[in-house]
């Protein structure tokens, strides 16, 4: 039952860091699988990346 619910927060934790990921030139999914194996690392990779300036994130919604 622990081993569940500690993967839930994972799984939470990586979804937070993906949305993170979405306004940055990494994009949603593979900041997300990096942050599947770990957290921390995923976040790193995200601060890291560019932001998408309005325009190219504007042209990406549509």
């Amino acid at each position: 039952m622990e081993k569940v619910v500690l993967l839930i927060i994972a799984v939470g934790l990586a979804y937070g860091v993906g949305c993170l990921g979405r306004t940055r030139k990494i994009g949603f999914g593979p900041a997300f699988v990096i942050s599947l194996f770990n957290v921390f690392i995923g976040l790193v990779a995200v601060l890291c990346s560019k932001k998408i300036k309005n325009n190219e994130f504007k042209n990406m919604e549509e």
